[in-house]
């Protein structure tokens, strides 16, 4: 008889079991649910988005920032100039007409003749011939067009209260110096009305509109620069990242140590975004420093060039009216002016000190000569304070003050010039922008794809 074996039972394992069991490929299969080359080509995707917007920075910032330097140069430095040089212009054309009244003869011999009105008559000519361009270039500023056409119309009432000054005292040929007519000295009364109540205000409204402009651009360049300078900075460092972490995961997963072409795309990554941050905080360094140490000197010289030639006009009306206390005070308020408006400040370089040295001195020389004009005029000596005013020659008022501005006239163009060249340095800091950088990333993105090819002809 045979003894036959049962088969052992068999052992069902628990649901939960099963159910685990069956559950753990699935888990392995959710952490790589992206095939490979889906993964490259995601991976390559960002890399070229993140390219695409460094390289959209820098074109953009860099078009935005030669921009506003254009227009802080070309445009609103150019008219804060032309307005500057018209308060100027205006003044002097009023000391030129004032001076035209001084000179004479001596009453005791009418064959000797008391000072200059040659150089009054060329210098006021040569003044309004730059008035007329300087309205001109002004009138183009829709902005402003109702200043100048004011500008205009008072002008026109100048010339005519001083034109008929001077031909009133033409038809005294023979007068004695420093005594033109009466009449011929109210119209030159009204011809200084007008200019200081109307003309001289309105332009130096003007003139601080423009400052004003040129500052309000010179704050917008800058702060363009500054801004682009963070974008580029940020954008090309999460380039870069985004660089080496792709560069790990290949090496990590394909067992590459190195992607040439990858690493060449991250070092040209890395050199725009170098360059990028430095040239945008240089350009906005050169146009903060173009306000600090060009715009505001130049803008507080200019004053002191107008201030200056209302000086002059005030003391040639001091002397043909007879030492009157009141034009004394306004030539005193005036000087008081000038010396605080030619004092260097903080502001001006070691460099810069020895030219505003060279103005107050030669600024001390007119001084001087205005206390003998007065010391003069206190003794009655009227040919002799004619003659230190109107004449040319050391130690009189005609020269010295000649001398004292234009000296002050080449330190103001000198802070104009160093304006004007920081700005363009601003604008040159960006010399080959934005090709530089186009071609640069344009060239890191197509070796990201020489880059990635290879990798993804391994799933063919």
């Amino acid at each position: 008889m045979t003894i036959s074996q049962a088969a052992p039972p068999a052992v069902v394992p628990p649901a939960s079991v099963v159910a685990g069991a069956a559950s753990a490929p699935a888990a392995r299969n959710g952490r790589r649910r992206m095939p490979p080359p889906v993964r490259l080509l995601v991976q390559t995707g960002v890399t070229l988005a993140a390219l695409v917007a460094l390289c959209a920075a820098t074109v953009v910032g860099a078009l935005a920032v030669r921009s506003d330097a254009r227009e802080l140069r070309d445009s609103s430095a150019h008219r804060a100039a032309a307005a500057a040089e018209l308060r100027f212009s205006l003044a002097d054309l009023d000391a030129q007409r004032a001076n035209q009244l001084v000179p004479g003869y001596d009453p005791t011999d009418r064959n000797a003749l008391v000072g200059n009105r040659l150089m009054a008559l060329i210098t006021a000519h040569e003044r309004r011939a730059e008035i007329s361009d300087l309205l001109r270039q002004l009138g183009g500023d829709d902005g402003h067009a109702d200043q100048v056409r004011e500008l205009l119309d008072a002008l026109g009432r100048y010339d005519d209260a001083s034109g008929r000054a001077a031909y009133l005292d033409e038809k005294e040929p023979d007068r004695a110096a420093g005594r033109p007519p009466r009449v011929a000295l109210n119209f030159s009364a009204e011809a200084g009305e007008i200019m200081h109540s109307q003309l001289l205000p309105e332009a130096s409204t003007l003139a601080k509109d423009y400052d004003a402009r040129a500052a309000g651009a010179a704050r917008a360049a800058k702060d363009t620069a500054r801004r682009f300078a963070l974008i580029v900075g940020g954008l090309g460092l999460v380039t870069v990242l985004v660089l080496l972490w792709w560069q790990r995961d290949l090496a990590r997963r394909h067992r590459r140590l190195f992607n040439p072409a990858l690493v060449v795309a991250t070092v040209a990554a890395l050199a725009v975004t170098i360059a990028g941050v430095v040239s945008f905080t240089s350009s906005a360094g050169d146009v903060e420093a173009g306000v600090s140490e060009g715009l505001r000197p130049w803008s507080r010289l200019g004053q002191a060039r107008a201030v200056a030639a209302e000086s002059a006009a005030a003391q040639s009306r001091w002397v043909v009216n007879d030492a009157d206390p009141e034009r004394r005070a306004e030539l005193d308020s005036l000087m008081q002016r000038l010396d605080g408006l030619l004092a260097p400040g903080t502001y001006a370089s070691a460099g810069e000190r020895p030219a505003y040295a060279d103005v107050a001195a030669r600024y001390g020389h007119f001084r001087a000569d205005d206390q003998k004009l007065r010391a003069h005029m206190t003794r009655g000596e009227l040919d002799s304070a004619v003659d230190i005013l109107t004449n040319v020659g050391g130690g009189k008022v005609g020269f010295d003050f000649w001398d004292f501005a234009t000296t002050l006239e080449r330190l103001t163009r000198a802070q104009q010039a160093d304006f004007a060249s920081r700005t363009s340095e601003a604008r040159s800091q960006l010399d080959g922008w934005p090709a530089i950088p186009l071609g640069a990333l344009g060239l890191a993105a197509v070796l990201v794809l020489v880059g990635v090819r290879p990798r993804l002809a391994e799933y063919r």
